[in-house]
């Protein structure tokens, strides 16, 4: 049985935001994937990735009746294979890394048997909005500081994911390493200015709010803000914070106009203001269904990886995260 990208959505349980294009469906934000079930022995699965740069692979986790392997993919296809014995079989693909640096695309699956239509029962429905900390990058870095490399990156060792499997939730990510409220050094594209698309950059089409209504937000943003503010002079600093913190409250306004909790989460890295400025928007904004967080730091912890938070910091977060998401509803 063969399975074409336009029936996958059909007979697999899709996460993610997703678009068809080329003959593919795409997966490519972080944590975005599928995971299905087959009657038979065989399953190849026919996926295609592509990279902005050197060192920028796509890498994914395949997880079949349990055993769990994670894949570099090259540039172009890749054709994942699993051999067992006759049987039902369950399989899971889970994108590790960021659509900003690489794709997902899968053009078919088949196996030797048959596809049996596969679905899950999630608790609720959790939308996390970041940069690279809420993608995982450079959890499984084993220096303070490197380079930028995917093959460092994990969403499901990141505090987003973490929470999302405590809570049994429906989870999508909404994030690109850089990316910003309004500037960032690292980056031109701030995360509010292409949120409404159904890919960042990649695809521009407007994503169809109904495909997946969140009973939750999470957003971490404003490090890469901070980081920009920063290294400005004292006058021009405090120009550019003002037009942060009112690109912020209106993004925040934006999310709470869907009815649903919003929490502010910060405090991964050591930026102090970003404690103040998230605690100024929660109060001047004043509403019942916005909340802040605060999480434990990693320099604190001494768990830098790559310039980023480490497992242990993610693990405290995502603890920190699931009993006030339990408390809230």
């Amino acid at each position: 049985m063969i399975l074409t990208a336009n029936e996958i959505e059909k007979y697999f349980f899709c996460q993610g935001r997703r678009y068809a294009e080329g003959g593919r469906l795409f997966f490519n934000a972080s944590g975005a994937g599928f995971k299905g079930c087959f009657e038979g022995r065989t399953l190849r699965l026919t996926l295609f990735s592509s990279a902005v740069e050197k060192d920028r692979n796509a890498f994914v986790r395949l997880t079949v009746d349990g055993k769990t392997r994670r894949v570099k993919l090259p540039l172009g296809e890749k054709v994942l294979k699993a051999e067992l014995p006759q049987g039902k079989h369950v399989f899971e693909v889970i994108k590790l890394t960021e659509t900003a640096n690489d794709t997902l695309g899968v053009f078919e699956a088949e196996t030797d048997g048959e596809f049996l239509i596969y679905h899950e029962k999630k608790d609720l429905k959790i939308e996390f909005i970041g940069d690279s900390i809420t993608t995982g990058f450079g959890v499984l870095c084993k220096e303070k500081y490197g380079e930028y490399k995917t093959k460092e990156q994990d969403v499901t060792k990141a505090f987003s994911y973490l929470t999302a499997k405590a809570l049994n939730a429906e989870y999508q990510v909404i994030a690109a390493g850089g990316w910003p409220i309004y500037k960032s050094k690292y980056s031109c594209c701030a995360i509010p200015d292409f949120y409404d698309n159904v890919d960042l950059t990649r695809n521009t089409q407007k994503y169809d709010r109904s495909a997946f209504v969140p009973d939750l937000f999470v957003v971490a943003l404003g490090t890469n803000d901070e980081s920009y503010l920063a290294d400005l002079s004292e006058q021009k600093r405090k120009e550019e914070r003002a037009e942060v913190k009112r690109r912020f409250s209106a993004f925040v306004e934006k999310l709470l106009k869907n009815g649903k909790p919003v929490i502010l989460v910060y405090g991964f890295l050591d930026y102090p203001d970003l404690k103040t400025l998230t605690e100024e928007v929660w109060e001047e904004t004043a509403s019942p269904l916005l909340s802040t967080l605060e999480v434990k730091c990693a320099v604190t912890l001494d768990d830098i990886c790559a310039g980023h938070p480490g497992k242990r910091c993610h693990k405290l977060a995502a603890a920190r995260l699931t009993k006030a998401v339990k408390t809230l509803l």
